[in-house]
């Protein structure tokens, strides 16, 4: 996942820190929403994918009073408008900036797309749609 932060870093100019912790919270919303199946595969071909993922969602990464919001309103609206609020919630607690949302999600896709192939993440996308929306 260093290669993916790193990248992340120098293509959206954050540090790589937040980057990491991004990276983290995403994909534990991947993990959590296209399913185990879809995530074992992605996670067998990306070393590092199954533990962002577990960071991603421990009690020390999952965040605050806008995360909580964003999670009783998903559960509220459901389908992509819920999807939405909790990938905005998760990347804006992170540090992203609104306007780097589109190239952030553009760069994971991309970079899990190299890595496990484009039927892995086509399933995910699949499941989690948003993903593909918030690209642009």
């Amino acid at each position: 996942m260093d290669e993916l932060i790193n990248q992340l870093a120098a293509k959206l100019g954050i540090d790589p820190a937040t980057a990491r912790i991004a990276v983290n919270k995403v994909m534990g919303l991947i993990k959590e929403n296209a399913g185990d199946g879809a995530f074992s595969q992605l996670a067998d071909k990306i070393p590092g994918a199954a533990e962002a993922a577990a960071e991603g969602t421990s009690p020390a990464e999952s965040g605050g009073l806008l995360g909580k919001m964003a999670g009783m309103a998903s559960g509220m609206l459901g389908g992509s408008a819920g999807q939405s609020l909790e990938v905005g919630a998760a990347l804006s607690e992170s540090g992203i900036e609104a306007d780097k949302v589109g190239d952030f999600v553009a760069t994971i896709i991309a970079f899990l797309k190299e890595k496990a192939g484009a039927e892995v993440i086509d399933q995910i996308l699949q499941k989690f749609p948003i993903l593909k929306q918030l690209m642009g």
